[in-house]
């Protein structure tokens, strides 16, 4: 990247693009009551809130791969960016019809950026996917964090709307930077290593048994963090922590994910199969839910976070690194984003929405929890059929 200016650029457009891919969605969870209280939700309609934007990933997902195909990258990438700056105007400043088609635009902004990267780094970055991916994951799960974290903080200054649109600021950023790549635009078909005949011959790759294993981690993964990400603080409330406590419970976890988000990809580019990695993520997943499920003291609620954002960081960045590990070309790996990220997510989309449904009917977290905990045994098992030495070549 020294010697290439046009990859640098490229380089710090996709960290910047990454910044933006979860920060507008996990702001909301430290300030969903307040979102409740003013539009009158109950908690499943709250739940909504989050869920929108994965029913608008899985919706728009299969067309991005597609759309990038006729007009680029760089106006794909550019329009999803757009998308996001509006849709984060219009949910904080409009009213409750607002509130849900900002945040169905920002979800669209968003699903462009998740299935559009992963392929910009597997054909840029063709010899660096581990760390490229690596650094890519860290900096979503940064920011991600942060919109946690100063959510609470942010709305006792400018209030719960403000606190939420505060984040189009990072995305002009990103816009900005990305403006070089509207002249440098390509089709990815073009590129040297994927035969015009391959093309042809290939198979619809939602026929393909292991993208179907990579699509279900994926979902299930996705489904344990939106859900957790959405109902943390009200879970940690309801064990009688103030709101402020929760708000960095939610920051602790998220932080403590980095490393594992920074250091997955690399060791998983490195080995043939990654069924040991995945299973080791798992169960740290599966002891934090664990302990989350009986903490009552504030030293088992760290401990809890601890375990969970180490299973969250280490999932999330083993997920998106299959979209790579499983597909022999760059084509087969942007359909397979595609995929992974319309079904996957479609699936996460139920769990936000479940979880709170489940609470309202209870008036409890325990079953909530139970359920996530099956969900970690089923993640141990996706990620076993998905970490075989294989690749697709449907």
């Amino acid at each position: 990247m020294k010697s290439n200016p046009h990859l640098l650029i490229i380089f710090l457009g996709i960290i910047f693009v990454s910044f933006n891919l979860r920060a507008p969605i996990t702001s909301v969870g430290p300030v969903i009551d307040l979102i409740q209280a003013q539009y009158n939700l109950n908690s499943s309609m709250a739940g909504f809130i989050t869920t929108l934007p994965l029913l608008a990933f899985a919706i728009f997902s299969p067309f991005v791969a597609k759309i990038n195909h006729k007009i680029g990258h760089g106006l794909t990438m550019f329009a999803g960016l757009l998308l996001i700056i509006i849709g984060e105007l219009v949910r904080s400043y409009t009213n409750v019809y607002g509130l849900f088609i900002g945040t169905i635009s920002i979800g669209i902004g968003i699903a462009i950026g998740n299935v559009l990267i992963p392929s910009v780094i597997k054909h840029k970055f063709e010899k660096n996917v581990g760390s490229i991916i690596s650094i890519y994951i860290t900096g979503m799960c940064i920011f991600a964090a942060l919109g946690s974290g100063l959510s609470i903080p942010a709305t006792e200054i400018f209030g719960w709307n403000t606190s939420l649109a505060i984040w189009v600021i990072l995305a002009l950023l990103a816009l900005v930077i990305w403006l070089p790549q509207l002249r440098k635009s390509e089709n990815y078909n073009n590129s040297d290593d994927l035969k015009l005949e391959e093309i042809m011959q290939s198979k619809s790759i939602w026929k393909s048994p292991l993208a179907w294993w990579v699509t279900l981690y994926m979902g299930t993964q996705s489904l344990l963090f939106y859900t957790l990400i959405t109902w943390i603080p009200s879970i940690l409330i309801f064990k009688d922590f103030d709101s402020h406590f929760s708000g960095m419970m939610l920051l602790l976890f998220q932080l403590v994910g980095l490393p594992a988000t920074l250091i997955v990809p690399i060791i998983a580019d490195k080995i043939k199969h990654q069924k040991f990695i995945a299973t080791i993520i798992s169960l740290i997943y599966l002891l934090g839910i664990v302990t989350l499920l009986f903490a009552q003291s504030t030293f088992s609620v760290i401990l809890s976070m601890i375990f969970i954002g180490l299973g969250t960081g280490g999932a999330i960045s083993l997920a998106i690194g299959f979209i790579s590990l499983r597909t022999p070309h760059v084509k087969k790996a942007a359909e397979l984003s595609g995929m992974s990220q319309s079904a996957g997510y479609l699936f996460a989309a139920v769990g936000p929405i479940l979880i709170g449904f489940i609470f309202d009917v209870t008036k409890s977290w325990t079953n909530a929890l139970l359920v996530l905990i099956a969900l970690i045994l089923l993640l141990i098992l996706f990620g076993l059929k998905a970490g075989r030495d294989e690749l697709t070549h449907y």
